[in-house]
C-alpha cells in the first residue's frame, strides 16, 4: 500500500480494507470505478493482508441502483466483519435495510454526492435509523475517523455511518498512513475475532428479523454505577482518557479546539427491545473517547463529539452542518474591526448520533448568546431544521437562567467570493433585535463545478447496448413512443436518479393517462359549442373524440384536427392547440432493470399489475448464464414473468434480441395491442456495460439454448379468441418438450394395452422422470 494518501477515498478504502472480512463496493456501474473502489481492488489484486481478516479480505463491487446494501446480510450473519463503500445516493432507498443493519458492526463509509455542494439532508433523513453517525472535514479526519468507526462498531456491536465531502480536501497535502500497529490497536483484534466466531441464526430478511444492540461481544464487563463503563474496561488497560481542554478542531488540521470532555447523559438513536444491556449514548460517548484518547496519545491529533473553535469569551458562535469548514474558519480568523463576526465561534459535530448534549454544553462557552445554524439541507420537508431543533433541545436543558438564541438558515452554495458577503448578512441578520427566520444564504442549485468530478461516477447513463431494444420499440411506434423515465439530459443529477425510479415512472403514466382523459372531454365540450371561427374544425373534433381511445385511428385523424384547428384562429381553437400533442395516443413504456426483481413490493412492478392500467413495461435482465449462481440468497432475484402470470391480468413476454429478433417484434407489439398491463422480459447477458455484441450474443445463445432463459408469449385474453393462451419460443425445450409429451403418450398407450405392466412402468416412468 502507497506510503502516503492523496484524497479521502483512498484513505477511507484503505482503512476499510484493513478493518474488514467484506468489503461492499458501490459503484456507479461495473466498469465505472467510484472514487473507494479503484483502491480495493488494488489492494485485493496485490493479495495486500489485513488485520482483522484471517485471510485476503473480500470485495464486491455492486451496482448503486440495484439494492446494494442486501449483499451485507450474508457476510454479517456468517461472523464476517463486513463495511461498505458508497456515494449518498443510495441511503434514502436503503432505509428499511438500515434499520436492521444497526444491530450489527457494519461500518458505511459515504462519500457526500454531488461533491463541493452535497445535499446534507441524505444524511438527517437516516439520523434516526440507530446507526451512530461519525463527520470527517478533512484528509486526516477521513483517515482517522474511517478508523473510529470501524473501532466503534467492533466495540459496540452497533452499525456506524462515517460520512465527508470530498473536496473539502480537494487541496490538501498529501498525509502518511496509519501505522499498522496503531490500527490494530484501536481495532481492538480480540474482540473482532470473537465477533468474528459467533454466526446469527437469523435467516429471514423481513418479518420477525433483527438484533438488537446489545453488548454480548467480549462487552459483559459490571457497568459503573451510572451506566457506563469504566475507561480501563472500555480499553482493556489501565489508561485514562485525558481531558484536555485543547483539541483539534475538525474544520481544519491546523486549528485549535477548547472544548472538553465530561460523562454524557444524551438520549439513544433508537429503541430496542429487553436483551442484556443495550448499547447507549454513553456507551458510545466513553467507546468514542476511548479510542480518541489513542489516537491523540499517539499522533497528537485530538477528537471530540463537538469541535469549538474561537475565542472562549465569543457572545456569537456560528454551527454549521454542511462543507468546508475550513472556508469559514479561515474568514473568522482574517476578519477586521468592520467586519460583523468579528470574535465569533465556530462550531462542527464530529459525533452527530447519538447526540450529545453534555459534549455540547461543555463545547459552546457559557458567554455565547446568539447561535446562527447553517444546515447544508436543500430540501427542506419541515420549518424548521433538525440540527436546530437538536441543538434548541440541547441548550435549553443546559441549565442556564438564559439559553442562546438560535436563528436558523438554509445553506447554499459558498465560495471564496461570497463567503465573506454571506457572513455579514448572516451576523448582520443574528444581532438584529428581530432576527428573520429561515433565510436562504448562498446559491440554492449551486455551481455547474459541482457536478464535475467524482459526481459525474454516479449520473446515470443508459448502456449503450440497451439500443437495440430501443431501436426495435422506436422502428415500431415512432413519434408515438413516450418512454416515461427516458434520462432527459436537461435534468440535474438529483432529479435524473428520481425520475429513474419505477414509482417516479409508474405515477407519472398515470398522471399522464388522466391529462389525455380530461383534453378528451375538453374535445367533447368544445365539439358541442360555436366557439369557433368556422364550423370546420367540428366535424373533426367530433370524429377524433369518438376515436380518441383507438390508437390507429386518432393517430390518423389528428393531423387534420390539428391542421383544421391552426387556420381557425379562434381562442378555443388555440387552447386546443396548446395541448396538440395529446391529439395522438402514445405507445407508453416504463422503462427498468433486473434491479427491479429484487424486491417486487417495492420497485414498481406489483403496483402496476395490481392497477390493471393498460401501461406497458420492459424490463432488462443483465445477468449472465455464468454468473447466475454468484448471487447470495439475500440477493436473489424473483421471477417477474411468473408473477406477472399469476396476476391473470396481465400480457407477458421473454424475449432475447440475440436469439430471436422477430419474436422481439411480435412480442412488442402484442404487448401494445393488449388492453392492459404488459411486461417485455428482455435478456441482454452482460458483465461490464462495455462489453461487445459478439460476447452478448455468445451468452445469450448458452443461455437460451440450455433452457435458463426461455423464450415465450402469454396473453390471458387471447382464449376468449380461442387461440393459444401460452406460445414457447424456445425452439430447443419446445422440442425437448415434444418429445418427453410423445413418450408421455407411448407409456399410456402401452398401459391401457397391457394393465399388468402398469405398476412397474408408473415406477420406472417416475424415476427417469426425476433424472430428467
Amino acid at each position: 500500500m502507497a506510503s502516503s494518501i492523496l484524497t479521502p477515498g483512498e484513505a477511507v478504502a484503505r482503512i476499510a480494507y484493513l478493518s474488514s472480512d467484506v468489503v461492499v463496493s458501490v459503484q456507479p456501474a461495473l466498469s465505472t470505478d467510484s472514487e473507494f473502489s479503484r483502491f480495493l481492488h488494488q489492494y485485493a489484486s496485490n493479495k495486500a493482508s489485513s488485520i482483522v481478516c484471517r485471510g485476503i479480505p473480500e470485495v464486491q463491487s455492486v451496482r448503486h441502483n440495484v439494492d446494494p446494501l442486501l449483499s451485507v446480510y450474508q457476510p454479517v450473519r456468517s461472523g464476517k466483519i463486513t463495511s461498505v463503500t458508497t456515494a449518498s445516493n443510495i441511503l434514502l432507498q436503503s432505509i428499511p435495510h438500515l434499520y436492521r443493519l444497526a444491530q450489527y458492526p457494519v461500518v458505511i463509509h459515504v462519500s457526500l454526492h454531488p461533491a463541493g455542494y452535497p445535499d446534507y439532508g441524505d444524511i438527517t433523513s437516516i439520523r434516526n435509523c440507530g446507526f451512530s453517525f461519525l463527520q470527517s472535514n478533512s484528509l486526516q479526519e477521513a483517515q482517522d475517523l474511517a478508523l473510529t468507526a470501524h473501532a466503534l462498531a467492533i466495540r459496540s456491536g452497533k452499525g456506524v455511518v462515517h460520512f465527508f465531502d470530498a473536496a473539502n480536501s480537494q487541496n490538501a497535502h498529501p498525509i502518511s498512513h496509519e501505522s499498522r500497529e496503531l490500527v490494530q490497536n484501536v481495532l481492538n483484534i480480540d474482540l473482532a475475532r470473537q465477533y468474528q466466531g459467533v454466526k446469527s441464526q437469523e435467516t429471514t430478511l423481513y418479518v420477525g428479523e433483527g438484533r438488537s444492540q446489545v453488548r454480548e461481544i467480549g462487552l459483559n464487563e459490571a457497568p459503573t454505577a451510572n451506566g457506563s463503563l469504566t475507561q480501563s474496561e472500555q480499553t482493556g488497560s489501565g489508561e485514562q482518557s485525558p481531558r484536555d481542554p485543547s483539541s483539534a478542531s475538525s474544520s481544519s488540521s491546523d486549528r485549535k479546539d477548547s472544548s472538553s470532555r465530561a460523562p454524557s447523559v444524551a438520549e439513544s438513536a433508537t429503541t430496542v427491545d429487553s436483551q442484556p444491556k443495550p448499547v447507549s449514548s454513553d456507551d458510545v460517548d466513553s467507546i468514542c473517547d476511548s479510542i480518541w484518547s489513542q489516537i491523540s496519545t499517539a499522533t497528537g491529533r485530538k477528537y471530540s463529539a463537538f469541535a469549538y473553535t474561537g475565542p472562549r469569551n465569543a457572545e456569537n458562535a456560528l454551527f454549521l452542518f454542511g462543507s468546508d469548514p475550513a472556508l469559514f474558519g479561515a474568514e473568522f480568523e482574517s476578519a477586521t474591526q468592520a467586519d460583523f463576526f468579528r470574535g465569533v465561534g465556530l462550531i462542527t459535530p464530529t459525533l452527530y448520533r447519538p447526540w450529545l448534549t453534555e459534549r455540547l454544553n461543555e463545547a459552546v462557552p457559557k458567554t455565547v448568546k446568539r447561535i446562527a445554524v447553517l444546515e447544508q439541507v436543500r430540501r427542506k420537508t419541515t420549518k424548521w431544521g433538525p440540527i436546530l431543533l437538536d441543538l434548541l433541545m440541547s441548550l435549553k436543558s443546559a441549565g442556564q437562567q438564559q439559553s442562546p438564541t438560535l436563528v436558523g438558515y438554509q445553506l447554499g452554495y459558498l465560495g471564496v467570493s461570497t463567503i465573506t458577503q454571506a457572513l455579514s448578512g448572516i451576523f448582520q441578520n443574528l444581532l438584529a433585535k428581530a432576527p428573520i427566520q429561515n433565510l436562504e444564504i448562498g446559491q440554492h442549485d449551486g455551481p455547474k463545478a459541482a457536478l464535475s468530478g467524482t459526481q459525474k461516477e454516479f449520473e446515470l447513463n443508459q448502456p449503450k447496448l440497451e439500443n437495440a431494444y430501443m431501436k426495435i420499440l422506436d422502428q415500431l411506434f415512432g413519434q408515438r413512443l413516450h418512454i416515461v423515465n427516458a434520462l432527459s439530459k436537461g435534468d440535474n443529477v438529483e432529479d435524473r436518479t428520481i425520475s429513474s425510479t419505477p414509482g417516479y415512472g409508474f405515477g407519472s403514466l398515470l398522471a399522464r393517462k388522466e391529462h389525455r382523459e380530461r383534453f378528451v372531454s375538453e374535445v367533447q365540450a368544445a365539439a358541442k359549442t360555436r366557439d369557433f371561427t368556422t364550423d370546420a374544425p367540428l366535424k373533426w373534433l367530433s370524429q377524433w373524440a369518438l376515436a380518441a381511445s383507438d390508437a390507429d385511428k386518432a393517430n390518423k385523424i389528428a393531423p387534420e384536427v390539428i391542421s383544421r384547428l391552426s387556420t381557425d384562429g379562434s381562442v378555443a381553437a388555440s387552447k386546443l392547440l396548446s395541448s396538440k400533442g395529446l391529439f395522438y395516443k402514445e405507445s407508453q413504456w416504463l422503462m427498468g432493470s433486473d434491479a427491479w426483481a429484487y424486491d417486487l413490493g417495492n420497485s414498481g412492478v406489483h403496483h402496476m399489475l395490481a392497477s390493471g392500467e393498460n401501461m406497458n413495461m420492459l424490463i432488462v435482465d443483465s445477468t449472465p448464464y455464468s454468473e447466475r449462481t454468484a448471487e447470495d440468497a439475500a440477493r436473489r432475484k424473483k421471477d417477474i414473468g411468473l408473477y406477472a402470470m399469476n396476476f391473470g391480468n396481465a400480457y407477458v413476454a421473454s424475449t432475447a434480441v440475440y436469439s430471436s429478433y422477430t419474436q422481439v417484434l411480435s412480442a412488442m407489439m402484442e404487448a401494445e395491442a393488449f388492453d392492459g398491463p404488459s411486461v417485455v422480459l428482455a435478456y441482454l447477458p452482460y458483465n461490464h456495460e462495455e462489453d461487445s455484441p459478439m460476447t452478448v450474443l455468445q451468452e445469450t445463445k448458452k443461455a437460451v439454448d440450455l433452457g435458463y432463459w426461455p423464450l415465450y408469449r402469454w396473453n390471458p385474453k387471447a382464449e376468449e379468441k380461442g387461440e393459444e393462451t401460452f406460445k414457447l419460443d424456445s425452439e430447443r425445450i419446445k422440442h425437448e418438450l415434444q418429445q418427453f409429451l410423445k413418450r408421455d403418450n407411448q407409456l399410456s398407450q402401452l398401459m391401457r394395452r397391457h394393465p399388468q405392466f402398469h405398476a412397474n412402468l408408473s415406477e420406472s416412468y417416475g424415476t427417469e422422470v426425476r433424472k430428467v
